[in-house]
Order: C-alpha cells, then sequence, then structure tokens
C-alpha cells in the first residue's frame, strides 16, 4: 500500500481525540515503519520542563520544506568536519535536521595547505564531502578566495624579491626572529616529563625555566623554517642571558638529518653569542638543549647572516601571475578533491569595506593597507590577493578557475556580511537597503563587464541580534526586508549563508546564554519565523538558493564564534529550544496541522520524475522499485 500524504499531514503536529483521527495516525505511523525506540536528544525539547514538551512532537526540520512551492530550496548548517565524521550525534542530528552541510574551517585555505611551503592535503575534505553525499545531503562549499585564513608564508615567499641579473653578492641578513615581537616557538619536549615551562617577556623574548637538571632532555625549537644553502657558511647571532651561568647545546638541522652541532653559553648578562654554522641542507630549524641547569635562560633574538646572490624586486606583473599560479594550484586542488559533488560555493567571501576611498560611491574592497572603520575580519593571518592582482583580476581569475577545475553546473556566490546593516541605508528604486549590498551589486557588475566572469548569486551571512528596544527591532527588520528586496531584483540567487542571532536587552546590552529566559527564547523564536517567512516571500522561487544557520547549537562559554551567546536551534546538551519551532513556523507558513486526509492509492502517476525528501531525483520509475520510505512526486508527499 501506499499512503499519498498531503502537505498538511505530512507536518503533523497533533491528534485531537477524534476515533477516526487516531486510527489514521495508526495508518500514517505504520506507514512510516515507525518504532518505539526512545527519540534522540536533538529529537526532543530540554526534559524535565513541560514548556518544552511540545517541541517532541515536531519532525526533523528539513520534512517542513514545502518543495511544491520552493523546489530549489536548501535547509543548511555550519559544521564542524571531524564531529561530522566520527558519525555521531553530529552526524545524525545534521543529516535528520538539513537538506545541505557547510563546513566551518575544513574546505578554508589554511586548513588545506601548509603555511608555509604550499603542500596541500585534501583527505579530509575528500572524506567529508564523502559521508555527507552518501548520507544524501549537499556539500556547500566554504570558501575559494578570501583574505583571512591563508598559508601567508608560503604566498609571500612566492613573490620574494628575485635574483639580479646583473650577477653579484652581498653580505646581509638571512633571516632573524626577536621574541619580544614574535612570541611563537615550534616543537618542545614534554614540559610535565621534563619539568620545564616556557613564556615569553617584553624585555626577556623567549624564557625557558627548568626546574630540574638534565644533560639533554630539556628541549624547545625556538626558530624554524630557516632558508639557508647548504654547504655555505653563515654567522648566528643569539643575544641571550640566564639567572645563572650555563650552556645551550644547539643543532642546526630537520627531523631527518643530524645536521650541525653548537654550543651557545650564557651568564647572567646579556651577550651577543657569535658562531659560525655550515648547514647540511637547505631548509633548518635551531634545536635547543639546555644542558645541566636549573634556573631561566632568556633568549632575546637570534639572527643569521652571511652572502648571498644580490635580488631584486618582482615586476608588479610578476607577482599577478605568481599568484594565479598560487590561486591555481588551490582551486584545482579543491575541486578535484570534491570529485564533482560540490555544486555550490562562495568564489569570494568578504570582499567589501567599509569605506569608500575613491568617493565614487561605492564601498572599496579591502585591502591590507588603510583599514577603515567599520571593516572587520574574523581569521588570521590576512593576505589580500587584490593587493597585488587588482580589485577586477582578483574575482575574475578566482571565476576562471571555479569554473574551469569546477563541475560544469557549478554556481558561485560572493559572500559578505552587515548587508542587512543599519546604519548606512540608501534608498534608490524604491528600495531602501545597506550601502555595502548597493556597493556589492555594483562591484558584480564590473566584474562581470568582461563578458566572461559570471557570477550566479550573492551570500548574506546574517549574524544578527533581536534587539528588545522596539525601534532598534523595526530598523534591522526594515533592513532584512529592504536586504531580500535588493538581492531579488539583482537577479542572482540568493543566500543566507551564516544566520545566527544573539539577544539585545532593552540598553542594547547582548544576554548571556545562561541569562536567557523562557519569554525571549520564544521572541527569537518569532524572529527566525519572520526572517524565513521574509525570504520565501521575498525571492522568487527559481532565484531561492536557501538559508544556512551556522551555529546548530548554542555558546555558553567565553571563547569560540559568539562567544556566551544563544545562537543555536539546540541547547549546548542537544535539546531543541523554541527557536526549533520558530524554524518549523517559518519553512511550514504557520503552526503545522494536524493529521487530515490522509488516504490510500494503489497507483501513482510517477511520469514526471520520482524525488527524494532532499529533492534529488531517483533514477526509479515507479514507487514500487523504492525502498520504504517518504518520496516526492509531482509536487505531494509519498510514503511507502
Amino acid at each position: 500500500m501506499i499512503c499519498l500524504l498531503t502537505q498538511q499531514t505530512c507536518q503533523m503536529m497533533t491528534t485531537k481525540k477524534d476515533p477516526i483521527k487516531k486510527i489514521l495516525f495508526s495508518l500514517l505511523a505504520a506507514c512510516l515503519s515507525m518504532t518505539a525506540m526512545a527519540q534522540e536528544k536533538y529529537e526532543k525539547g530540554k526534559p524535565n520542563d513541560d514548556n518544552y514538551r511540545y517541541l517532541d512532537n515536531y519532525l526533523g526540520l528539513k520534512k517542513y520544506i514545502d518543495y511544491s512551492k520552493y523546489p530549489n530550496f536548501k535547509l543548511g548548517v555550519g559544521t564542524t568536519v571531524d564531529s561530522y565524521l566520527q558519525k555521531g550525534l553530529v552526524y545524525k542530528l545534521t543529516n535528520a535536521n538539513f537538506t545541505e552541510t557547510v563546513a566551518g574551517n575544513a574546505m578554508k585555505m589554511a586548513s588545506c595547505v601548509d603555511y608555509n611551503n604550499g603542500n596541500m592535503n585534501f583527505t579530509r575534505v575528500t572524506n567529508y564531502v564523502n559521508a555527507a553525499t552518501q548520507a544524501g545531503i549537499n556539500v556547500y562549499g566554504h570558501t575559494l578566495a578570501w583574505h583571512s585564513q591563508q598559508p601567508k608564508n608560503w604566498l609571500l615567499s612566492l613573490m620574494a624579491d628575485k635574483p639580479d641579473p646583473s650577477g653579484g653578492t652581498e653580505y646581509t641578513t638571512i633571516a632573524s626572529k626577536d621574541f619580544r615581537l614574535d612570541k611563537t616557538i615550534g616543537w618542545t619536549s614534554t614540559k610535565t616529563d621534563w619539568d620545564f615551562t616556557t613564556s615569553f617577556g617584553a624585555t626577556t623574548g623567549l624564557n625557558i625555566t627548568t626546574n630540574t637538571s638534565y644533560p639533554w632532555q630539556v628541549q624547545v625549537v625556538p626558530m624554524d623554517n630557516i632558508q639557508l644553502t647548504a654547504g655555505q657558511t653563515y654567522k648566528l647571532t643569539m643575544k641571550v642571558k640566564g639567572s645563572g651561568s650555563g650552556q645551550l647545546n644547539c643543532s642546526l638541522k630537520d627531523w631527518q638529518n643530524s645536521g650541525v652541532s653548537f654550543s651557545i653559553p650564557f651568564t647572567t648578562d646579556w651577550n651577543e653569542v657569535e658562531v659560525s654554522v655550515k648547514p647540511t641542507i637547505n631548509n633548518n630549524f635551531v634545536l635547543a638543549q639546555v644542558a645541566n641547569f636549573v634556573g631561566t635562560v632568556n633568549i632575546q633574538s637570534i639572527k643569521f647572516e652571511g652572502y648571498k646572490g644580490k635580488l631584486v624586486p618582482q615586476t608588479a606583473q610578476e607577482k599577478h601571475d605568481t599568484l594565479v599560479y598560487a590561486m591555481d594550484k588551490w582551486i584545482k586542488g579543491m575541486m578535484n578533491a570534491c570529485g564533482g559533488k560540490v555544486k555550490g560555493w562562495d568564489l569570494v567571501n568578504e570582499a567589501i569595506s567599509g569605506g569608500d576611498g575613491d568617493g565614487d560611491g561605492n564601498y572599496d574592497l579591502q585591502h591590507s593597507e588603510g583599514y577603515k572603520s567599520g571593516t572587520w575580519d574574523v581569521g588570521g593571518d590576512a593576505f589580500y590577493w587584490q593587493d597585488y592582482m587588482g580589485d577586477l583580476e582578483y574575482v575574475r581569475q578566482a571565476c576562471r578557475l571555479a569554473r574551469k577545475y569546477g563541475p560544469e553546473d557549478v554556481k558561485l556566490f560572493i559572500n559578505d556580511y552587515n548587508l542587512e546593516g543599519v546604519w548606512d541605508i540608501v534608498t534608490k528604486d524604491g528600495i531602501s537597503a545597506s550601502k555595502k549590498l548597493w556597493s556589492l551589486v555594483n562591484w558584480i557588475k564590473k566584474w562581470e563587464a568582461d563578458g566572461v566572469t559570471k557570477i550566479d548569486g550573492i551570500g548574506t551571512q546574517m549574524h544578527i541580534s533581536f534587539n528588545k528596544k522596539e525601534s532598534s527591532q523595526n530598523s534591522l527588520k526594515n533592513a532584512i526586508t529592504g536586504m531580500f528586496k535588493l538581492m531579488a531584483k539583482s537577479g542572482k540567487m540568493v543566500r543566507v549563508s551564516e544566520l545566527d542571532m544573539g539577544y539585545n536587552d532593552i540598553n542594547g546590552n547582548s544576554v548571556s546564554t545562561s541569562d536567557m529566559t523562557e519569554a525571549q527564547h520564544k521572541e527569537m523564536a518569532n524572529f527566525y519565523e519572520w526572517i524565513i517567512q521574509q525570504f520565501l516571500t521575498i525571492v522568487p522561487p527559481e532565484q531561492q538558493w536557501g538559508i544556512c544557520q551556522w551555529c546548530a547549537n548554542d555558546n555558553n562559554s567565553q571563547g569560540g564564534w559568539r562567544a556566551n551567546t544563544p545562537v543555536g536551534i539546540w541547547d549546548v546538551n542537544n535539546y531543541r529550544k523554541h527557536v526549533y519551532a520558530g524554524f518549523v513556523r517559518g519553512l511550514n507558513g504557520g503552526e503545522p496541522t494536524e493529521i487530515d486526509n490522509v488516504k490510500a492509492e494503489e497507483t501513482v502517476d510517477t511520469s514526471k520524475g520520482i524525488y527524494n525528501i532532499n529533492g534529488v531525483r531517483m533514477s526509479a520509475t515507479s514507487i514500487e522499485e523504492l525502498p520504504a520510505g517518504l518520496y516526492i512526486v509531482n509536487g505531494k508527499k509519498i510514503c511507502k
């Protein structure tokens, strides 16, 4: 028997005390192969609290998407890839509630490309994409081009000065490190085993404090990635002192080669100790052992000097071409790792600044120099490709390469934040929206003016807060409505890419997760419902990509993204919040109705195709060929 379910039937919430409806409920339960197994915690509201029991009856969020009205809509979630790959709670919660998953960090450049040498490893990406697609959900790619979280040292090394064509040598500093400024070190032996600590001081630099005397076990790599020429002699200078007199036994090496050894004596006074070293390899680190000493050794700086060929800067064109090479290698590697399965990408992330330096009426692209007020950078190790490639070529080259190596039907988005900003509203053509969004729309026109570049969509991050102050909330709502109108008017696909929400009290202060009241949670739920309905109402179905919730869970810690903020659909213990109901109402167009109009049919017309609940067309041509489950035929849900 096949059950034909109306939208209202599939989105059942409660059953009245009606014997006929009880029978129909039993029929649906049997049809869906429901068992007596206990619900997972993510399928329920907070335990031991009657205010949350109504949440136990909801279906998974994606079951409320009406594909007959919104055939392209995807409901996504930001995902910690390592947790997803464990195939535990995160994997099950994601697959049960969403049709799309987005890696929070794992598909960014710095996560796949070695910071110093540019070696690329996409194993985790491939495993993630395969796991998600095998589970029946889409992967959206985040991100191909960005200025944050970049392998900065590698990129800068590609643009380093080149040998002077006229030849010649010069004596110069080859490599140096001042630990008062660069407060980093590499590998150390296990500090708890060998009873020592490391720290940094504003005047002392690196401090190595030993509590027990050992001949060699206290080991630190204070400096690495030292590019020298094997067989050439260099002068090494280390500025050092100690709480007493002693000696550092050092070597210049890598982990595969023993290298060369040397000693650095120290006293209670600062001394610049010079030694001559002849490395046996080109890429070295310094390994320092504190020998038979109890106390503190201070290393303020290390410097290598020697002769090398004269260098001249690369030309602007050479730097541009070198970065095109790096971008090509990166995008090709990523697309190959995804195997054509990732059909949507943030091509460029956070390109637009908050300032108009040239007075053309549009915000400029972000650049490394002259950071403007209002710009925001969430990543580390910033590298601005546009500094060297130019504002047009940066995006055009990324687009060209993404289309060259990506699947034929790939969709490419420009993703940015504060597109719903309330402080820079501009009204044109009857639409009031942020100047940043107007600027982005105009930049897309510039990028596409070559007749080759094609941007498919715009992503708006929407890291927002509900405002208890009515005037502030109304301003934000008006800005969101204007944003969706302008995005729709652009003709591009529209995606809410990183939606999450905090709560601001009447005074504009952020309310922490632990201090949230029931009423405040419900206000947030209503706001989520309103946002989703605005998206579905304003953006034409053919332009809808979908909505991605960036945080599945609240943050109740002092660190991480939006620290101590109630940003999730689930609480920190993975129970549904009132926000869950807000999502359901937003997707469903209101509160789901009771079971109604269940009917059994023996035949169903499948000539227009059969789709799974995620909107993916099945290869089968009849319901009988498929396993038990929910399917979509002619815009209706079919239960086999």
